[in-house]
């Protein structure tokens, strides 16, 4: 995926309009490395102190989120537009749901400019 993924953009997306939102501390932004050798963009969300999900509950929140960065992305970057010829997963958007201070939270410090995580953590 070629596009320039703003903070900003991403939370918009992630907040506006989601009813859900209101269970979200915070995100950070890093890149998989797909089997394509392709790297993804991965939106990894905090929930706040004290929320805990169900599996299913989690996967509704990660849905919403997607959908809502969709949606953001789709209104303001022609880069997302769809791309046939990159197959089906080239604009997917992945969403991993975290617990407060877990998984690539479990260290505030290594979250640069409060949305992405440092390289050399």
């Amino acid at each position: 995926m070629g596009a320039n993924s703003f903070p900003q953009d991403v939370a918009r997306g992630l907040f506006e309009g989601n009813p859900l939102a209101g269970l979200i501390e915070g995100f950070c932004l890093t890149l998989a490395a797909g089997g394509d050798l392709e790297a993804r963009p991965v939106v990894h969300v905090q929930l706040r102190p004290g929320v805990a999900l169900s599996a299913v509950e989690a996967e509704q929140l990660a849905k919403a989120c997607q959908q809502g960065l969709q949606r953001q992305l789709d209104a303001h970057e022609a880069d997302f537009a769809p791309h046939p010829e990159q197959g089906p997963a080239a604009n997917e958007l992945a969403i991993a749901v975290h617990p407060y201070r877990s998984g690539p939270f479990a260290d505030p410090a290594s979250i640069r400019d409060g949305y992405l995580l440092r390289g050399d953590s």
